[in-house]
């Protein structure tokens, strides 16, 4: 397979190189602006096993495409934070529907399928208007959604999205519209991540809590999420480029699939804090964020039976194994 990843020095792109890389008759080329704080320390993992990088916008992967001829495009680079696009919603939008519509179409004109990284916030505002119960150190679903979790049919029609939600949203569509596979995901943490307060807060909160710094939390701490190792996602990539490639697009054409940890590895802000010895009176506590969500986990039950696939790592073990690497990576 040739498989050529945009993001290639980001979290989820250097793993899934160095995966691809490890199983062998593979031809990668991954791609980068290096824009992200860490990233140049990925490339370094990346150059380090003779994996081929090209320093690239986005604009200049069209060329590539082309050129490599790849059988699937891995297309994971994005503008990822919410904030961000608030305050920046024109570049938000160029980035993550223009540069996505964009590679969806380059990558047509050679025939190679498109999978994409999209995010839950294309559900917006409507996971805000589930009942919900509250316990002591999380929040749930009540009713039917309890213990189950969001599958791909829930409603993505709302006015309040944020403009991160509706760029991923345009991309996701026009991947789909293409005969791609859009994977929407919750909350992906492991090796290689140099988590921010916007984004990969698993990893930002252990870089804070190594460095002896104040940890600050959005909301009262109670909201939860369905975390997923690295080594899970890229488990799943993989099959889904395999299968698009090996069996025709027929089958997998226009998908989309949520992936998280399902609810075994939901985990609340607090209760992260207290694995890693920091309980509620040490942290300090700020309004909530634009269109934050109280609960979200996924029902994964479609990629289950599309892709004969399950979430290995529990959140337990990953979580320890994270704060592990970040405390030995304290340099990024």
């Amino acid at each position: 397979m040739r498989a050529l990843i945009t993001g290639g020095a980001g979290f989820i792109g250097t793993n899934l190189a160095l995966k691809l890389a490890e199983i062998g008759n593979q031809e990668i080329l991954t791609t980068d602006n290096l824009s992200r704080r860490g990233s140049e320390f990925n490339l370094e993992t990346l150059q380090s096993k003779d994996i081929s990088f090209k320093k690239s916008e986005l604009e200049d992967v069209l060329g590539l495409i082309p050129y490599f001829k790849p059988d699937v495009v891995y297309h994971f680079a994005a503008q990822v934070a919410v904030t961000d696009s608030v305050t920046s919603p024109k570049r938000d939008f160029d980035i993550n529907a223009k540069g996505t519509i964009d590679i969806v179409l380059a990558a047509r004109e050679i025939l190679a399928p498109v999978i994409y990284t999209s995010t839950n916030k294309v559900f917006g505002d409507n996971v805000n208007e589930l009942p919900l119960e509250e316990f002591k150190t999380r929040w749930d679903f009540q009713g039917e959604l309890k213990g189950k979790g969001i599958n791909e049919d829930f409603s993505i029609d709302s006015s309040h999205h944020t403009p991160y939600g509706i760029s991923k949203l345009v991309g996701e569509m026009y991947v789909r519209e293409y005969g791609g596979i859009a994977n929407r995901c919750s909350c992906m943490y492991g090796p290689h991540q140099n988590g921010i307060v916007d984004q990969g807060w698993l990893s930002h909160i252990a870089k804070k809590i190594i460095a002896g710094e104040k940890i600050t939390i959005y909301g009262d701490g109670k909201q939860i999420r369905d975390v997923l190792h690295s080594d899970d996602a890229i488990d799943l990539f993989i099959k889904q480029g395999k299968a698009i490639i090996s069996q025709g697009k027929e089958e997998f054409q226009g998908q989309a699939y949520n992936v998280g940890g399902g609810y075994e590895n939901t985990i609340s802000l607090l209760e992260l804090c207290s694995m890693w010895g920091k309980e509620k009176k040490e942290l300090n506590f700020e309004n909530w964020r634009p269109a934050d969500q109280k609960v979200f986990y996924c029902d994964i039950s479609k990629a289950q039976e599309h892709f004969d696939w399950k979430p290995q790592v529990g959140y337990k073990q990953g979580i320890d194994q994270l704060y592990q690497w970040t405390k030995e990576n304290q340099h990024i």
